[in-house]
């Protein structure tokens, strides 16, 4: 009897620190020198915060994404810039690496020189996707955030909309 205690008190302390960790929305990279801050019910999926670079993926809930193999992300990434690695330098590797990858598509609204506008394809879905670079921590941290959606025939209009402001606004808590 004691051990299913024990074992329901283990679940129970799991299951809120899980829940807890979901409702975090401020996050730091590079000891602190970049913050950001996403929206509740992004789930950070991936954490790395040590070493060069660094970067947080988070999940984004797409209804009509669920139950398949695609889904809604966004990746926060840092890279120290070290010796001649210059901004433009590390943005235009970025872009090339973009451009290398299959049914790659640039988008036209993507007009500033920071921001890459594109869409590709991974598997059979094609996804629409923007890269926005901004330097931080002094000015020596590039720092790429990247969201890309499935375009998928059953995602409302009105959710696109949605997921790309929030991605502006996680782009511009890098600001802040």
């Amino acid at each position: 009897m004691k051990l299913i205690v024990y074992l329901l008190t283990l679940f129970a302390i799991a299951f809120a620190s899980d829940a807890f960790a979901q409702d975090k929305t401020d996050y730091t990279l590079n000891d602190g020198q970049v913050h950001f801050h996403v929206p509740a019910g992004w789930n950070a999926i991936m954490e790395k915060a040590d070493g060069n670079p660094q970067a947080v993926a988070f999940q984004v809930p797409d209804a009509a994404a669920q139950g398949g193999e695609d889904s809604a992300s966004v990746t926060v990434k840092t890279r120290q810039l070290q010796g001649a690695v210059t901004f433009n330098a590390v943005v235009q590797e970025e872009f090339e690496h973009a451009k290398s990858q299959g049914g790659y598509s640039s988008d036209a609204a993507g007009t500033d020189a920071s921001v890459h506008q594109y869409s590709v394809v991974r598997g059979k879905t094609k996804y629409f996707v923007s890269d926005s670079f901004t330097l931080s921590g002094s000015g020596s941290i590039v720092t790429q955030v990247r969201c890309q959606r499935p375009l998928l025939d059953k995602t409302p209009a009105a959710w696109a909309t949605q997921f790309d402001s929030a991605c502006a606004s996680v782009v511009a808590s890098l600001k802040q």
